[in-house]
């Protein structure tokens, strides 16, 4: 039997007991050290491309080309993992979304600045755009509002010329304090009291950068935006409305259905408990294009009547300028839709008709002591007519918005509305004081600049396309004004962002980028402020209808036909002799048709044959004449 040897190693060389000992405790000490931290609470690892304020310091204080790399790859991944948590694809549902946390991460990595901050700041805008309401949404919006606020003060006034980033910084916070202000509406801002006590302070420095955005009216409208909109939320201003609801309203909670109803799809009509109803108020602008909403959007017949008494063209000038601006949202909205709810709006048009000249445009029975509306109201409402004409259901719908075409009626006294292309002629009228005309001007090239730039490529809309550019090319050559001729510059700033990656996933059809000017937000508002501040509304279902039942006729029984003897036909002798004899000849074999075709064709060939031959005969005998009268001639000269 063999002998096997173990050889002894000694790991920690030779070393006496009491040294081992120590050594071996040593070690023991730190595995339970490393143990204790594996399973510690305090050390939790957190989750892989989480972003943290600490990334952001990192990513700032980057100076090596090497690691600026890796965390602009880090970053993209962040951006990445974002996009599926606010749900781009899904319009902001499902189970995967969290919008509160991919907001406030995603206004970290605003911070970063470049391409980060670029696509970080379209990612935030399309979200704010298409995602529904949700009370859960209220802290993150603040959060939001302040982080907007601080930029526009510290960094973005300080900069001397206006950069992309700026302009959607501001639309950021047009969208967020438009959210806000519909949460205020609805009553669930009231236990924020710190929120808005820090609002009231990022909004007081404000003010103060208003003058540098007065070149720019599609920013400076953000900015009024912002200013109005937060003084109402934080409590610094409170319209009539709201004064003489204090009055009848006691100070209860809001109801906590309330908050179990915009959990649920903002589309889906739902029943509305009464004390919600009292939690909820709005200006009688605001109800009325609420309510032509809700008759286009159940299908109500009733809706031309509602139409006829309409009283927005002197309520749209006293009212809160805010709340005259959702009215426009609302009955925007409806006319995507429905054309009489388009001429309804085009028809507020007039105000700025004849409040200004407008070349080539006829102006029949208007009366002329409208009032004038307000500055923002004139860029918001040309805002809205671009969105009409870029999202509108129909062609004829976009059409209207853009050329003001109507369609042929009888009456003849009627008023053309203008579209997009006539409120860019607008000029001063000679009864104006001041000249604010170029806002209209403005607006209108800023609304067309974008339908060239997100219609580019898409084969279907060549015409809106080529119309809106002709249009301002022409303008370019009579526009003198430089403030109205950096509207199309402004435009494809705001709009430069991504090729929309988020909707069209088929990469045979050509992608378009998406606009962000109430996009999917106006409907959504609608719903939400359509259950919170209106009774019920049962939508028009029509009912199947049921086919006439046919009378069933019985029919008579058949009468016996008696057998009548027919008398058979006979064909002459000649044709039955023909007939007899015509199935006794058999049709010609293989053999026999090939042989056939064999001779024809040898025919043919020999037929070609000699007509070559007879060609070529006659062209010698041609040759052999020329050359005897050559000699002829040739003996004759000598």
């Amino acid at each position: 039997m063999p002998i096997l040897k173990i050889p002894i190693v000694h790991r920690f060389g030779i070393v006496s007991q009491n040294d081992h000992l120590i050594l071996e405790a040593t070690l023991a000490k730190k595995s339970e050290e490393t143990l204790k931290g594996c399973y510690s609470k305090h050390t939790a690892k957190r989750p892989l491309f989480e972003v943290t304020e600490q990334f952001v310091q990192k990513f700032k204080c980057a100076e090596e080309q090497n690691e600026k790399e890796r965390m602009i790859d880090i970053a993209k991944k962040m951006l990445t993992r974002n996009k599926r948590k606010v749900g781009l694809s899904t319009l902001g549902s499902g189970d995967h979304v969290n919008l509160p946390v991919a907001w406030a991460e995603l206004a970290l990595l605003v911070q970063c600045k470049g391409k980060i901050q670029e696509e970080a700041l379209d990612i935030l805008l399309i979200s704010l755009d298409q995602a529904p309401l949700h009370p859960d949404q209220i802290p993150v919006l603040f959060f939001l509002a302040e982080s907007i606020l601080y930029w526009i003060c510290a960094d973005a006034v300080k900069q001397s010329y206006l950069y992309t980033c700026e302009v959607k910084i501001t639309k950021v916070g047009f969208f967020t304090f438009l959210r806000l202000f519909i949460f205020h509406l609805a009553g669930f801002i009231r236990p924020f009291e710190q929120c808005k006590c820090r609002l009231r302070n990022y909004l007081n420095g404000l003010p103060e950068c208003e003058p540098c955005y007065r070149s720019y009216p599609s920013v400076l409208l953000d900015i009024h935006f912002i200013i109005s909109s937060g003084e109402i939320i934080c409590g610094s201003l409170i319209t009539t409305e709201e004064h003489a609801h204090e009055n009848s309203v006691s100070s209860e909670e809001p109801n906590k259905n309330t908050c179990g109803q915009l959990k649920n799809d903002c589309q889906s009509p739902q029943q509305v408990d009464e004390p919600t109803l009292k939690t909820c108020n709005i200006s009688p602008v605001l109800r009325e294009c609420l309510m032509v909403w809700i008759c286009m959007k159940h299908n109500i017949q009733l809706i031309d009547d509602v139409l006829k008494h309409l009283f927005l063209k002197e309520q749209l000038c006293k009212a809160n300028w805010i709340d005259s601006a959702l009215g426009l949202l609302l009955l925007g909205e409806s006319a995507k839709i429905n054309m009489a709810c388009l001429k309804a709006l085009k028809e507020l048009g007039i105000n700025l008709v004849t409040h200004f000249s407008v070349p080539n445009l006829k102006e029949e029975n208007v009366s002329t002591d409208i009032q004038v509306w307000p500055l923002q109201l004139n860029q918001l409402y040309c805002c809205i007519l671009g969105d009409i004409c870029l999202h509108g259901s129909t062609s004829e719908i976009q059409k209207a918005a853009l050329t003001g075409s109507e369609v042929p009626s009888k009456s003849t006294n009627r008023t053309n509305t203008p579209g997009l292309i006539e409120l860019l002629q607008i000029r001063l009228a000679a009864t104006a004081e001041d000249d604010h005309s170029w806002w209209v001007r403005y607006g209108a090239a800023y609304s067309l600049g974008k339908i060239c730039h997100l219609l580019y490529g898409d084969r279907n809309r060549d015409g809106i396309r080529n119309a809106a550019w002709k249009a301002l090319q022409k303008h370019q050559t009579v526009e003198q004004d430089t403030r109205v001729l950096a509207a199309i510059k402004v435009a494809e700033a705001e709009l430069n962002g991504p090729i929309n990656p988020f909707i069209n996933t088929n990469p045979k059809t050509s992608s378009l980028k998406r606009s962000v000017s109430f996009y999917t937000l106006g409907w959504r508002i609608a719903s939400v402020l359509s259950q919170l501040c209106l009774p019920p509304v049962v939508p028009y279902i029509p009912l199947p209808r049921l086919l006439p039942q046919r009378p069933t006729h019985s029919r008579p029984p058949l009468k016996n036909k008696k057998n009548v003897n027919k008398r058979i036909v006979r064909l002459p002798l000649s044709q039955e002799i023909m007939l007899a004899q015509a199935g006794k000849h058999s049709l010609p074999d293989f053999n026999t048709r090939t042989d056939f075709d064999l001779r024809r064709i040898v025919e043919d060939q020999w037929r070609k044959y000699m007509c070559n031959k007879l060609e070529e005969g006659e062209r010698n005998r041609q040759l052999q004449l020329q050359e005897k009268h050559q000699m002829y001639v040739e003996g004759r000269d000598t």
